[in-house]
């Protein structure tokens, strides 16, 4: 990690260092290798070796297929910036703000650059879902309710279904149909 700072966190914040659904997703493959590698022996001459590459290797990529499908990792990136922390306030801050888009939703990231700015702490992450069954538009008003920084909020409207620039039909109609293809 860069000096100590995390300039992106997970998803949601977790207690636990890994995510535990991929731990999960991990254990069931190890255990579906591990019982082939049991039956490897009652193959016989050289089909024992083409069968234990042939197994395992798809064992990998279906892992790897598996654990992408969870991941909120499909494009994401960041900028420092000096910016607006409330609205209608000249106070400006120095902050990096972070982007993470994946198949379920948006996570954005505000930290600020020292975290310890006008009296207060600048470190916030927050999920907004337009996966199955959730509203983005929902979770936007709740972020407007609970008085988010502006530049959360100005990313997150960017996201929204009337917004002008349209990114929450595209990443959302993509996010479904690599999804799909996926499974």
């Amino acid at each position: 990690l860069f000096d100590g700072i995390y300039p992106f966190y997970p998803q949601k914040r977790k207690a636990a260092v890994f995510d535990i659904s991929i731990i999960m997703v991990i254990v069931v493959f190890l255990a579906l290798a591990c019982s082939f590698l049991l039956i490897i022996p009652g193959i016989r001459g050289r089909a024992r070796l083409y069968w234990t590459l042939r197994v395992l290797l798809s064992l990998a990529v279906g892992v790897v297929i598996v654990v992408l499908q969870f991941t909120g990792d499909w494009q994401s990136g960041w900028v420092r910036a000096n910016t607006s922390y409330k609205s209608f306030s000249p106070a400006l801050v120095s902050a990096e703000v972070g982007l993470h888009v994946g198949l379920a939703g948006v996570n954005i990231t505000l930290l600020g650059a020292p975290v310890r700015q006008l009296n207060e702490t600048i470190d916030y992450n927050e999920f907004f879902s337009w996966g199955l069954g959730a509203d983005y538009e929902q979770s936007y008003v709740a972020g407007l309710q609970k008085g988010l920084p502006s530049p959360i909020l100005y990313v997150a409207e960017k996201f929204r279904a009337r917004s002008p620039c349209g990114v929450q039909r595209q990443y959302r109609g993509a996010g479904r149909y690599a999804s799909i293809s996926l499974w």
